[in-house]
């Protein structure tokens, strides 16, 4: 990365906020993890100790990861984990937990903690339009409510850090959000777009995050209508056999990927085969949390193959721990001659 260009930037930045500096060099991130196992004693504590000490950035992120989880349930969480999240964004806009998902600010649950954030950003890039750190953050708090801008915001850090390859990969997965329509069908100039972004950081990477690039490759490939690029994407997934945190997606989407392609291409057995060995994944992180796409399982039910789909189903709930119910459900459905809403699990 272009450290030179961040630390010039921080030096700018520094000039306008006293806090700068220290929230530059230290990793609030690892604060903000240990925050998500404190008690609310200790949370009481820490609030205590800001009354006192408003700059201490350390207790102040283990307050934001306190209350992270919390937001969504609680509103006296969701109140005092905004409050801290803006205090951040306006005082110390370099502090590296603002790049994590555990700092987002939902408008739909507090439209004026939204606006107050998306008014210190603004005016954060306009006196460091160049300072990397505050690109990135801005970027992760626009990227939900306003991805145009956050794209806008991650090509101007990419003009300035080309050989960076986080930039292309973030503007991948923001592309990549573009794919999936309201209608249900997919974009495939933002499946190119995508594609595009995923094949520079995969350029720019080295080994270790080349191989975790392979999955946006091929299902963006794919998506684009890139059905030779796919193929081979796909394949080269299926080639790798280090037994890392990465390997159960590998299996996963490799074989969902080549098996709608058979599918396209007529081959129903081949399809129905990849639908299986999908499902004989050893699971992830991802897949055990999110679970599976059933996208080839769906395409397969309107062939009427209901039979490989009720086997992909039960293979699926080796490894899909949070369910919450919906595989039961699913093959009730199934049984039943029906196509169930897969939702969310339709990733591709």
């Amino acid at each position: 990365m272009a450290i030179k260009s961040i630390c010039r930037s921080a030096v700018l930045a520094i000039a306008g906020t006293g806090l700068c500096s220290s929230a530059f060099a230290q990793d609030l991130r690892r604060d903000l993890h240990a925050g998500s196992n404190i008690s609310q004693d200790e949370a009481t504590s820490l609030e205590s100790q800001l009354i006192e000490s408003p700059e201490d950035l350390s207790a102040r992120a283990r307050l934001v990861g306190h209350y992270a989880d919390q937001r969504f349930q609680n509103d006296a969480a969701r109140a005092k984990h905004l409050v801290h999240v803006l205090w951040f964004i306006k005082n110390a806009p370099e502090a590296n937990l603002l790049a994590g998902p555990e700092v987002l600010i939902f408008e739909a649950f507090a439209a004026d903690g939204y606006a107050k954030g998306k008014d210190a950003w603004s005016s954060h890039l306009e006196n460091n339009p160049n300072n990397l750190r505050i690109l990135k953050h801005a970027a992760n708090f626009f990227r939900l409510h306003d991805r145009q801008l956050a794209i806008q915001i991650l090509n101007h850090a990419q003009s300035l850090d080309q050989e960076e390859p986080e930039w292309a990969r973030q503007l991948g997965h923001l592309h990549q959000l573009d794919i999936r329509l309201l209608d249900g069908t997919r974009d495939p100039a933002a499946a190119k777009r995508a594609l595009a972004q995923f094949e520079r950081a995969y350029e720019l990477s080295d080994e270790l995050g080349r191989e975790a690039m392979l999955r946006y490759l091929g299902t963006s490939a794919f998506q684009s209508g890139n059905f030779e690029k796919a193929t081979a994407y796909a394949g080269k997934m299926l080639e790798e056999n280090v037994q890392d945190w990465n390997y159960g997606n590998r299996i996963h989407y490799g074989n969902l990927i080549l098996g709608r392609i058979a599918l396209l291409e007529g081959n129903i057995e081949e399809a129905k085969a990849r639908l299986v060995a999908a499902g004989e994944t050893p699971g992830s992180p991802q897949l055990n949390s999110f679970g599976p796409d059933m996208t080839l399982a769906r395409e397969l039910l309107a062939h009427g193959d209901a039979d490989v789909v009720l086997e992909y189903l039960s293979l699926c709930s080796e490894f899909w721990e949070l369910d919450r119910g919906d595989l039961e459900r699913w093959i009730v459905q199934v049984r039943a001659g029906e196509t169930p809403d897969f939702g969310g699990n339709l990733m591709f």
